[in-house]
């Protein structure tokens, strides 16, 4: 995630994605939770023909979420994680019916190059990462371990380049060796491979060519940067990732993404690199207001990959860019669903974008029907769903798993007069009752407070129309200590 420059109305759209973390980010440190046993067989997974299969021959999917910060943190000095990375969060994550996380690394902090991790040790970080995928097995997820920030030489991985560099194949010698008896992780060989002439600010080019044996020159500057055209790095392709990985012996699958930060697939079965285990797959991304957006592209560019190799949409996402939302977004709010169904039907995996709290950023977004929320699935850590991507991906595997769901029900909530007593009872469905109810966003009227029944009550004092989202939990029992279900809707009050 978070590619430079992109076609269309999404512009910086990934530059965004990470200046919003910035902004946005709190200095507490957080560090990752406790190793735990995980119950009942374990998790396996292996490329048979164009599909996964799972340790018993049964064919699976990933499907689920991305899980950020472990590629920044430890660069930016606020710990290993800016997030809980706990079974807890593992555990909210397979309630939505998920059974993968993506878990984005830091090349610098996980080799310990360049001054880095700035904060901690490599030593810990490294415990951290094997710590947080022990702790997504233990909640029947599978881990997607993905090379996400990188840099050459002495420079610091501080974003994405277009290309592997010299450190790479180290990199992925160490992580591979790591997590070599683990099936149930799959390698993610490098997050968004892309061309810099394609973006428009350089001369220097990634052909197909290069994306699989490497040698090409390209900026050394991230993404983010002042491209300097004359300052450059010998790119390192697919095949030396592959062979970095299966040279210690690893046999999990490997996902290599196609040029354009992912989005373009064209050349990947023409180009795909030798793997003596058998085991490539290719990895696609796809965000709103990119190239191959469109049910008619995938169905061209995606669909003939998906016959040959399992792909799976490492990252999805309708997001946008609050601050420069789209004129005509009718095509953005049925994205998400419209690319889930199509990726059903043709046995793709997906995993959105992504499980973090960003908060309200812009009253622009929510005139478009949404809180604001640029790229965020969640509006807390227990697992609310935020609109419109995270309520998409909610409902969509909840479906998927035969299930409504925990969902709320409440269409919309009557209008109050000032100084007037008021009361209306959220309801909702789904899930094991009873409900307990919570503000996650937002705010009620002045005088007016809600209660965990989901009533909400009192005398508003002021006038004007007021957005917060309403949380719903159900009840946990002991037979069912990990299915705790959540339910979030954004939703108003006009005061007269």
């Amino acid at each position: 995630m978070m590619g430079a420059c992109r076609q269309g109305w999404s512009g910086a759209l990934p530059r965004l994605r990470f200046l919003i973390v910035g902004a946005l980010m709190i200095s507490s440190v957080m560090t990752l939770g406790a190793v735990h046993a995980q119950a009942g067989p374990p998790l396996s997974i292996a490329v048979s023909g164009n599909h996964f299969v799972s340790g018993t021959g049964a064919t699976i999917r990933l499907l689920g979420v991305n899980v950020p910060s472990t590629e920044y943190a430890c660069d930016q000095g606020w710990g290993d994680a800016s997030q809980p990375l706990t079974l807890a969060t593992a555990d909210a994550i397979a309630a939505w019916h998920a059974n993968a996380v993506r878990v984005p690394l830091n090349e610098d902090c996980w080799l310990g190059l360049n001054g880095q991790p700035l904060f901690g040790t490599t030593v810990g970080y490294r415990q951290a990462i094997e710590t947080w995928v022990t702790d997504l097995n233990a909640a029947g997820l599978y881990a997607i371990v993905d090379l996400h920030w990188t840099a050459p030489g002495t420079h610091n991985a501080d974003g994405q380049r277009p290309m592997p560099d010299d450190h790479s194949a180290a990199f992925w010698t160490s992580v591979a060796g790591t997590f070599q008896s683990n099936h149930a992780v799959v390698f993610d060989a490098f997050n968004e491979p892309y061309s810099p002439m394609a973006n428009g600010n350089s001369s220097l080019a990634v052909s197909w060519s290069c994306w699989l044996s490497g040698g090409c020159p390209v900026p050394v500057a991230n993404q983010d940067g002042t491209i300097n055209d004359a300052d450059t790095y010998s790119a390192s392709g697919m095949q030396a990732m592959v062979n970095a990985i299966r040279a210690t012996g690893a046999t999990q699958p490997i996902l290599l993404g196609g040029l354009s930060y992912a989005n373009d697939l064209s050349g990947w079965l023409g180009h795909e690199p030798v793997d003596p285990e058998h085991q490539l797959a290719a990895s696609f991304h796809n965000y709103f207001g990119e190239s191959c957006d469109t049910t008619s592209c995938w169905n061209t560019a995606i669909a003939s990959v998906a016959a040959q190799v399992p792909v799976v949409t490492g990252e999805f996402d309708q997001g946008y860019d609050c601050a420069s939302p789209p004129t005509s977004p009718s095509g953005l709010i049925s994205f998400d669903n419209t690319f889930m169904n199509w990726a059903d039907a043709q046995g793709v995996s997906y995993l959105a974008w992504g499980w973090w709290v960003l908060g309200n950023t812009s009253t622009r977004c929510s005139a478009l029907g949404d809180p604001g929320d640029n790229y965020a699935l969640i509006s807390d850590y227990d697992g609310a769903a935020v609109s419109p991507d995270g309520t998409n991906l909610h409902t969509h595997l909840a479906a998927l798993a035969g299930g409504a769901g925990l969902q709320i029900t409440t269409g919309s909530l009557p209008a109050a007069t000032a100084k007037v007593k008021y009361s209306a009872t959220l309801r909702a469905s789904g899930g094991d009752p009873p409900y307990k109810w919570s503000m996650s966003s937002g705010r009620l009227p002045a005088g007016l407070h809600m209660r965990s029944t989901g009533l909400i009550t009192g005398k508003p004092t002021v006038k004007g129309t007021f957005l917060f989202t309403a949380k719903v939990v159900d009840h946990k029992t002991k037979a069912k200590p990990h299915t705790q279900r959540t339910g979030a809707k954004t939703l108003s009050i006009t005061v007269n």
